[in-house]
């Protein structure tokens, strides 16, 4: 330990030890060119005094007369405290008779030409003296060298250096003047810079994340040594103390002010919206009380209360219970209200119950999950409504989402109510009847099951005689072709005699599927909702575990066909509730307007006969060139002739980019982004797709525990695994490895570990290796997507500047060269697949431009990794 301080006080030493600035030293100049009172006392000659080369060296020898030398004027630069270096010799004289050499020093702003009477600043002798027989040659010998000597302080412009001697004989050479000065230092998170010794106190000034406490003074002295601090200095908000600096806190993490400690993780649902942050911001749709320090959680209003219900006891009692909400909202503390509304006549509007209607114990404030109601009229309509609250549940309103609904309708026979769901009015019944009706219900009920059983048995043998008849009919009705008119978007359907009937059935109006949808959910979807006539399916061209993609064409509201993309979706909706909410979903997302994300056309609904919910089929443009994955595979492989240039596949990520930040910035996650589910147009520009008709499939384990359904596990973060958080910068996970798809041109991540396996790697830090031929820099920015704590990852917007950077220090790039360089490749492609299908009467092909699988070599190829997509079970889709 005293060896470890030993060394760590000589290397501060050395690190901080004065410097010296030299003003003029004599050996530098070839001739002096000084000053002599008398004009000829003093002479300059060169000699080796022990250096390499001749060096000036001054001497005044003969007679004991008195006599100056007078320098030429110098800068005195920022020296307050002028040495010199000095090496003379002096002849020897009668003991008590050998003078001294006076040394003379001027301060002043101007040259002075003829030396002034002044005292003399140092006085030298020497007691080794040369006889006056000595060689000049051997002069060296008897020369005594003084360092340091102190000559004092100046102030002014510059100075003058002068000699005088009186004695027999003197030689003067190396004369060197300088000034010492303390060097820059930064300790104590306090700063100064580099000045001359004797400069006085001087001021500071804090590190850089760091405040004044009290001013800051220090002192340089004469030895240019720094003297003791005098002041002091703290980090500053959002910035901690390390290894005497002052560092800003990471994304994610806050420092308040006068806060002891080291920079802190934001609480649970804030963030943070830089560096250097001395509080975490709540997370949209989540507040604080104004009285709620930066040091806690930030809460939003609870989901609505579950289970409702409301048991009739007699004709003016009703008991109503409920469960508490899934979602707390983060809080801890949980109140209820209960609001009644009534309608004496049907159809006419809701109104107030009124003083006549008591609640037991109360219609608000409620800690408990139970209220009694009294004064009821059973010829009424009640509409009962139980609102959950929280501490933050009066910042924001009272959200529809908070308030679980209830609807009583006047009671013939005792009845127990309807559960819906919270904004809608689709209702679960459920009958409870009083004991003295139950004889005469078992009579009626007796009568309905004989009766029934008749006219089922009668409807049955009609119905098989009618499917037999028409099931080869309906077999060959449900699928249309399309066929090309023209090589652009205009289509035409195949001439038919007549529509099948059961096709006619399966295309009922949407209207009267979503029967039971409130009055404003419809009205916002009539612009995204369209009648399944409008829609013609053709070709597949694609299926997976959610639904297909088909070909289709669709009819405008102005009555062109345009030629689009057709997703169904078979998976996720399995209550008339999952329905609505997939329709909530597709009327925030028809306001999507982003050149970066694929655009939703329209959304409708088919009846099926395996299903007792309409099928949802998205309607979607048609991108000529298919997924970003096929692409950059058929490149790969050579299928497409063509090689893309690095430049392009830098812009392929920056529109991702672009496109995600986009999405974020509606509050969207995509759960499922990968270069399978970016599709490339027209133009070369990449959009997102799948952004958010499949987020149920990811949102709960309980859709995952419920049909089974995969998810991605190679392109999933590290905390999706393992506890099944999904946040926009589990997203910026995904993108990190869709750009490593990208730079890899489409190749299986992770290959050759298995999805079991993928989490124990991930949790020990082990990472995707950078592709073959990836730029270095490239690679971190990928690494910066994949780092353990979600915090530290970057944003979507981020993540777009870099790239561009990147991009912006390669070659520029033709664009329309490289486009139709492209696009010539892509018809290569689709001649070679089109030699695979059937042609029309005109010779043209049908044009498949999504490539389902790659043609050629790289089928074969891509067959033996389709297995690892990362999915669990189900092969990727179109």
């Amino acid at each position: 330990m005293i060896i470890f301080l030993w060394i760590w006080e000589a290397g501060c030493h050395m690190q901080y030890q004065a410097e010296e600035v030299e003003i003029f030293t004599s050996d530098k100049l070839a001739r002096l060119g000084w000053t002599s009172d008398p004009n000829t006392e003093w002479t300059e000659i060169w000699l080796r005094v022990g250096t390499q080369n001749p060096v000036p060296l001054l001497q005044a020898c003969g007679r004991k007369v008195a006599r100056t030398l007078l320098s030429q004027w110098m800068g005195r630069k920022q020296a307050h405290y002028l040495l010199m270096d000095i090496a003379f010799a002096q002849e020897e004289e009668p003991p008590g008779q050998l003078s001294s050499l006076r040394v003379h020093l001027f301060d002043t702003d101007t040259p002075i030409t003829t030396f002034q009477n002044s005292w003399a600043v140092l006085e030298l002798q020497t007691s080794k003296l040369f006889p006056a027989t000595v060689a000049p040659s051997q002069i060296s010998s008897y020369l005594n060298r003084s360092l340091a000597l102190s000559l004092g302080s100046v102030s002014r412009r510059g100075l003058q250096l002068a000699f005088s001697y009186t004695g027999t004989c003197v030689f003067i050479t190396s004369i060197r003047l300088y000034y010492r000065r303390c060097p820059d230092i930064m300790a104590h998170l306090a700063s100064f810079g580099k000045t001359g010794a004797g400069s006085g106190p001087l001021t500071g000034s804090c590190v850089k994340g760091a405040v004044e406490v009290s001013p800051l003074v220090r002192e340089c002295t004469v030895d240019g040594v720094w003297g003791p601090l005098q002041g002091g200095c703290i980090c500053g908000p959002g910035h901690q103390l390390m290894d005497d600096t002052c560092q800003a806190c990471r994304m994610g993490y806050y420092r308040p002010a006068n806060d002891s400690a080291g920079c802190r993780l934001c609480p649970a649902n804030t963030r943070t919206h830089g560096e250097g942050s001395e509080r975490c911001d709540c997370l949209q749709g989540f507040s604080r009380l104004p009285t709620n320090s930066h040091d806690l959680s930030c809460t939003k209003p609870p989901s609505a209360p579950v289970n409702l219900t409301a048991l009739h006891h007699n004709n003016s009692v009703l008991t109503v219970t409920w469960d508490p909400p899934l979602d707390w909202g983060g809080s801890q503390e949980m109140i209820y209200s209960v609001k009644c509304e009534k309608k004496a006549v049907p159809g006419s509007p809701w109104e107030a119950c009124g003083d006549d209607v008591n609640f037991l114990p109360d219609s608000s404030g409620l800690n408990s999950t139970l209220v009694s109601i009294t004064g009821l009229n059973p010829q009424h309509d009640y509409k009962l409504s139980v609102q959950a609250w929280n501490d933050v549940s009066s910042l924001q309103g009272a959200p529809l989402a908070s308030t679980a609904t209830v609807t009583i309708h006047r009671w013939n026979v005792p009845l127990v109510v309807i559960t819906v769901s919270p904004g809608l009015n689709i209702s679960e019944h459920e009958t409870i009847l009083a004991p003295q009706q139950q004889r005469r219900f078992y009579i009626w009920l007796t009568v309905g099951v004989l009766f029934g059983s008749l006219l089922l048995m009668a409807v049955i043998t009609i119905a098989v005689c009618i499917l037999r008849k028409n099931y080869t009919k309906l077999r060959s009705d449900q699928e249309v072709e399309l066929l090309p008119v023209s090589t652009e978007f205009s289509y035409q359907r195949p001439q038919v005699a007549e529509a099948s009937p059961q096709q006619a059935n399966m295309s009922e109006g949407v209207a009267h599927l979503l029967e039971g949808l409130s009055g404003r959910l419809l009205g916002s979807l009539k612009q995204v909702l369209v009648e399944r006539d409008k829609l013609t399916l053709g070709k597949e061209l694609g299926k997976g575990e959610f639904g297909s993609v088909y070909e289709g064409i669709f009819t405008s509201v102005e009555g062109m066909d345009i030629k689009v993309a057709v997703k169904t979706m078979r998976v996720g909706i399995h209550s008339q509730e999952d329905l609505h909410e997939f329709l909530r979903e597709a009327e925030i997302m028809k306001n999507f307007d982003h050149e970066n994300v694929v655009r939703l056309l329209g959304v409708t609904l088919q009846r099926e006969q395996d299903s007792r919910l309409p099928v949802p089929m998205v309607i979607l443009p048609y991108m000529k060139h298919g997924d970003l994955r096929r692409f950059l595979i058929a490149t790969r492989y050579g299928d497409i002739p063509m090689f893309v240039p690095h430049q392009s596949l830098l812009c392929f990520m920056i529109d991702i980019a672009a496109g995600m930040n986009y999405l974020s910035s509606q509050g969207f996650l995509h759960r499922d982004l990968a270069a399978r589910n970016c599709m490339l147009g027209d133009d070369l520009r990449v959009s997102v797709a799948d952004f958010g008709l499949s987020k149920k499939i990811y949102s709960s384990n309980y859709y995952r525990q419920k049909l089974a359904i995969r998810v991605p596990i190679k392109w999933l973060a590290v905390e999706s695994l393992s506890e099944s958080v999904y946040t926009t910068k589990s997203d910026v996970w995904s993108f990190g490895v869709t750009m490593w798809e990208i730079v890899s041109r489409g190749r299986t991540p992770y290959p050759g570990v298995h999805n079991h396996e993928l989490l124990d790697l991930l949790l020990s830090g082990h990472r995707l290796k950078p592709p073959e031929e990836c730029d270095q820099k490239l690679y971190k920015v990928m690494q910066s997507c994949w780092d353990k704590e979600p915090n530290r990852r970057p944003g979507f917007r981020e993540l777009g500047e870099t790239l561009k950077g990147l991009l912006s220090e390669l070659p520029v790039l033709e664009a329309s060269q490289e486009a139709s360089y492209i696009n010539q490749g892509v018809e290569a492609v689709s001649s070679v697949s089109a030699s695979l299908e059937p042609q029309t009467d005109s010779g043209r092909r049908w044009e498949n431009v999504y490539l389902p699988t790659p043609v050629g070599a790289a089928a074969a190829r891509d067959e033996d990794v389709e297995e690892e997509d990362g999915y669990l079970k189900y092969k990727s889709t179109v």
